[in-house]
């Protein structure tokens, strides 16, 4: 990562938590690698944050505690009212990002922001699950002895597959050089090139390697029904013993896909590509992100 002098005379002396954001922020904006709409989203979150530490008297970045992050996160709006859940992830979400951009230039050591809990983002009777929920669910997956089915099921979950397009993906579809994998699409979803995340990649190569049992004429899971392939990913959620929590469905996993992505600041126009969704509205709402909201 490229340093400006500028910025070399920021890590060489004590600045105020308002230099380091304007830092952090001008770190973002040179790499261009965050949608505008997002990145100006950010950017005001930040700014507020620094405002909200000068209110409480903080002038260092070594001082910021995690109680100012999380007590910024759940603060009133600027009306009065008490935050929406969306509000509090879009706060979350936007001091991860300006912690982790600190760190990698070597102003900060910690992420105060990083124990922060909050409920899960729900939408009617489905919400995404969070990430320890899909961390215990790969588990279960990949223990599956001899049945690599419900790995790999798993594993394009995650890529943002819904549950009939499982049984469409087939090996040729699978370019594991490039971390993607092709889904064909469905009655709501539209085809498209989704990206693996590294634990999905990791579970595929795995199955692809196993030998000659998957040509590429033949379904990756080896099951042709979409009863089938709906058992694959419920049966690892009630394994994982979330099956039964609110908002839980087969739809939960690659609802989490599309919440990760927003809160790494990509815009709700490019989760909806990933997710195959042709409303901004509709993949808004699986996700869990009140993109009208206040914030």
């Amino acid at each position: 990562m490229s340093v400006t002098p500028t910025r070399r005379l920021a890590k060489a002396a004590a600045i105020s938590p308002t230099a380091l954001a304007s830092v952090v922020i001008g770190e973002i904006a040179d790499r261009g690698s965050m949608a505008p709409v997002s990145q100006v989203r950010v950017t005001d979150l930040i700014q507020g944050f620094v405002g909200f530490l000068q209110v409480l008297g903080v002038d260092e970045p070594v001082g910021i505690e995690p109680s100012h992050a999380d007590a910024f996160v759940r603060s009133l709006t600027c009306g009065g009212a008490e935050p929406s859940l969306a509000t509090k992830h879009l706060r979350r979400s936007a001091l991860r990002i300006f912690f982790k951009e600190a760190k990698a230039l070597d102003l900060l050591d910690d992420d105060p922001s990083a124990d922060i809990q909050l409920p899960p983002r729900t939408y009617r009777d489905l919400r995404p699950l969070t990430d320890k929920e899909v961390g215990r669910c790969r588990s279960f997956a990949a223990g599956m002895l001899g049945e690599p089915a419900y790995a790999a099921a798993w594993a394009l979950a995650e890529a943002s597959a819904r549950v009939p397009e499982l049984s469409s993906v087939t090996s040729e579809d699978c370019d594991l050089d490039a971390g993607r994998v092709r889904l064909h699409g469905c009655s709501n979803t539209a085809a498209r090139s989704a990206c693996l995340t590294d634990w999905g990649h990791e579970q595929l190569r795995s199955v692809l390697d196993a030998g000659s049992k998957h040509p590429a004429d033949k379904w990756l899971l080896g099951l042709g029904s979409r009863g089938s392939m709906h058992e694959l990913i419920a049966s690892t959620l009630r394994r994982a013993g979330i099956a039964n929590r609110p908002g839980v469905r087969a739809n939960s996993v690659p609802a989490w896909r599309g919440a990760k992505e927003l809160e790494h600041g990509a815009s709700i126009d490019k989760v909806a590509r990933l997710l195959g969704m042709r409303s901004l509205d509709r993949a808004a709402h699986f996700v869990g992100f009140e993109w009208k909201d206040d914030a």
